[in-house]
């Protein structure tokens, strides 16, 4: 497998309105009854468009699907985290108990406990567990909240490094930081925009395009590689 080397981040994508396209038709009986717009972008082994769709250099917030490049971020800076713990890290979860003893775990490792996540508490992503949990009475929490792995590891990073844990929110704090220069190596562009996700954790607007590039960076990686450990966790 070939792996895209990464280059300087080039100017930042526009903001505008996306010029999205028609990529899926509801049809009922042989009549159109909605049309789903959106854009599409497919890169081939060597990082070159091989098929697109819609506008796909328009600046956008990726949301969670950019939660595999702050975790190479986090393993960068030293995160020690494998498997299951840092797959954890670097997605969302559905509010299980498994997902919550790992976030759990992860602070344990830090030496730190729930009460020094900042994410918004929430109620569990996944439907079921959801329904369970309020018959249970029980309240939203920052731990049941979907993006508590990345939180918990965000802070773990923090403490293998000695930085200031009450505001690693802040888009100045140097963890922040680091997720920003390395969104931007990744995408190769600088960041349009920067914002806030339903977390509470910074969020940077780059293309489709970027994002794609960025995860054919972290797919094909060479073996032993911050990016490389992220994908096959």
């Amino acid at each position: 497998m070939q792996t895209l080397p990464p280059a300087s981040p080039a100017a930042a994508p526009p903001v505008r309105e996306p010029r999205h396209a028609p990529v899926a038709h509801l049809i009922r009986g042989g009549v159109v009854e909605g049309v789903h717009y959106g854009s599409v972008v497919v890169l081939d082994a060597d990082g070159e468009v091989c098929f697109r769709l819609g506008d796909t250099e328009a600046a956008f917030y990726p949301r969670s699907a950019l939660k595999p490049v702050q975790a190479v971020a986090m393993v960068r800076a030293g995160l020690p985290l494998d498997g299951e713990l840092l797959s954890l890290a670097a997605a969302s979860h559905s509010g299980e108990e498994r997902h919550l003893a790992g976030a759990r775990r992860i602070l344990d490792l830090a030496g730190l406990t729930e009460g020094h996540l900042r994410n918004v508490p929430d109620l569990p992503f996944g439907a079921s567990v959801r329904d369970a949990w309020v018959r249970a009475g029980r309240l939203p929490s920052r731990l049941a909240q979907n993006c508590s792995g990345k939180h918990a590891a965000m802070l773990y990073t923090c403490r293998l490094n000695g930085w200031s844990l009450d505001d690693y929110l802040d888009p100045a704090h140097p963890l922040q930081r680091a997720v920003a220069e390395t969104v931007e190596e990744l995408t190769g562009q600088r960041v349009a925009r920067v914002s806030v996700d339903g977390c509470g954790a910074p969020l940077f607007a780059v293309s489709l395009h970027g994002l794609a590039r960025a995860a054919a960076r972290v797919t094909t990686a060479a073996p032993g590689t911050p990016e490389a450990r992220v994908a096959d966790a």
